[in-house]
């Protein structure tokens, strides 16, 4: 039998835009996306509505201290928000058609290892950045202070069927059947009725808040004149051109009364102009990117020490640059000697350091190709041990499960006055791999569990730890005895239990470098698409 279109993007938002991608490789959504429709037709909307759930907080770095709040949402809300927009798809799309300078054209994409909707073609706004300085001299670049934490649930609804519709109906039954006070309502769900934010993280997410910003466009463009021209955009990230009889008071005013009207504000601090009176900085991007490896081994330690000294300069110069991370991705890509491998790692440690941004992607190349030397391998142990309690402390949850998981792949025995560092994190990314490492048994004594262990019952499955609570209750997985009662009877969550759903895949490893991972355009989304997300 056929799938239709509204299914497969059903199943594509939820196998490949559920999770943050943030997430170690064990964290899956593939089989629950199977059993998606099946689920969608059985459960009533009107309920899951009144199933407020807590999601899991996600915390990730950003760049230097800043840091951002990614979520994991409870699955029976994100099927609910999914399914409403996979069913609605063709009214979302014909509204983000608006007229917009956008570079962020949301599509899902049906087939792929990619995620489910598409990125910002940075390409294009490098593009649109010269030709906005060559016809106006000055640009004004700013963003929206904390986007998606401030956006206002009901604005959903305005950018749908306009603002003046949704405020004049929003009593009529007509008006409260209608998908967009549905999906408002299904947002809100998911995180406890709250109307303040929608979650960073999930790809439905990505498309909500592109509605809302072409929406807030429809206001720039009766108050800002050319504004089709002078202007591109990405995300909540602007460019805005300023002619000579303009000053950047005058923008960013207009720009400021339009925002109020959707209960935003600018991000005054990432404010500036750039261009014609400005000092002009080379980016530092081009430095990274044609950085060349002497083929002469005896050479290469000085090059790489060279590289990456002048990678931490450009760091210290570009501080809301992610400028470390893009160093270790391409320096992990040259063609290094065996005997200069261990001085490689060495560098990658100290930029894990330097940049928590760096950790995952370097705990996950050296997971999947660890170091040949013994003495660095040690290093590398002595890294994770050390750094497993401090980032416990912090409570900074990527770099704590990045940690374990990197721990799992290489057999690194915790002792458990490491890994109980940990066990009372309120996140189940941690709690699940810390509980995997122990199936494996390389937990050196006890790891005391009873925190978690405590999720385990109805109210657990409306918490922020309801994935811990059903996954390793699943699994039977807890130090004692753990019945799974509390799921197998409960309204939606039994549905999951009795299609064997699970989010949680032993088997999968670290993925190896993929070759010229430093081209700009594959870089690009993974930079600078982090670096727009708003922190908390």
């Amino acid at each position: 039998m056929a799938i239709k279109p509204s299914e497969a993007r059903l199943w594509r938002l939820l196998a490949a835009g559920y999770f943050p991608a943030e997430l170690p490789p064990p964290f899956q959504t593939e089989n629950f996306a199977a059993s998606a429709v099946h689920f969608s037709t059985k459960w009533n909307h009107e309920e899951i509505c009144k199933f407020w759930t807590k999601p899991e907080h996600y915390s990730s770095p950003r760049y230097g201290h800043a840091r951002r709040k990614l979520s994991i949402v409870n699955p029976i809300n994100q099927l609910s928000v999914a399914a409403l927009l996979a069913e609605n798809w063709f009214t979302v799309a014909q509204r983000l058609k608006r007229p917009s300078v956008s570079e962020f054209k949301p599509r899902i994409v049906l087939k792929g290892k990619g995620r489910a909707v598409t990125g910002v073609d940075f390409d294009e706004v490098a593009k649109r950045k010269v030709e906005i300085l060559s016809k106006y001299g000055r640009y004004v670049k700013t963003d929206i202070a904390r986007f998606y934490p401030s956006i206002y649930t009901h604005s959903i609804a305005w950018a749908i069927v306009g603002k003046s519709i949704a405020k004049a109906n929003h009593q009529t039954a007509a008006f409260k059947r209608s998908f967009a006070n549905k999906i408002d309502a299904a947002v809100r769900a998911g995180q406890e009725g709250q109307t303040i934010g929608i979650p960073i993280g999930p790809d439905t997410s990505r498309v909500i808040s592109e509605l809302i910003a072409i929406e807030i466009e429809t206001e720039l463009l009766s108050v800002l004149l050319d504004w089709g021209n002078r202007s591109v955009r990405y995300v909540d990230d602007m460019l805005i051109g300023i002619d000579e009889t303009e000053s950047e008071a005058d923008i960013l005013s207009k720009l400021t009364a339009s925002l109020v009207e959707y209960e935003l504000e600018l991000n005054a601090g990432k404010t500036k102009i750039n261009g014609l009176g400005i000092r002009h900085a080379p980016e530092w991007i081009h430095y990274i990117r044609s950085f060349k490896l002497s083929s002469s081994r005896s050479k290469q330690r000085d090059d790489l020490d060279s590289y990456f000294e002048h990678a931490l300069f450009l760091a210290d110069e570009n501080p809301q640059e992610n400028v470390l991370l893009f160093a270790c991705k391409r320096a992990c890509s040259l063609s290094i000697g065996d005997e200069n491998g261990g001085h490689l790692v060495r560098w990658l440690l100290y930029c894990c350091r330097r940049a928590p941004s760096c950790l995952r992607f370097v705990s996950e190349f050296l997971a999947a190709k660890p170091p040949s030397e013994a003495l660095v391998r040690d290093q590398v142990s002595s890294f994770i041990l050390q750094q497993i309690p401090r980032k416990s402390e912090a409570a900074h949850t990527e770099e704590l499960a990045w940690l374990l998981f990197w721990a799992r792949e290489i057999g690194l025995e915790l002792p458990d006055i490491v890994i109980n560092s940990c066990s009372h994190i309120r996140s189940s990314v941690v709690a699940l791999i810390a509980l995997d490492i122990r199936e494996a048994g390389n937990v050196s004594g006890v790891l005391d569990d009873a925190f978690w262990r405590g999720f385990c019952n109805p109210d657990g499955l409306k918490l922020e730890m309801w994935l811990v609570a059903y996954e390793a209750s699943k699994r039977q997985w807890w130090s004692s005895d753990q019945n799974c009662d509390f799921i197998s009877k409960h309204e939606f969550f039994s549905d999951l239990l009795a299609e064997d759903v699970s989010f949680y895949d032993r088997s999968k490893k670290a993925k190896a470098l993929r070759p010229a991972p430093y081209n700009l355009e594959a870089l690009a989304q993974y930079i600078n698409i982090a670096s727009s997300l708003p922190a908390f």
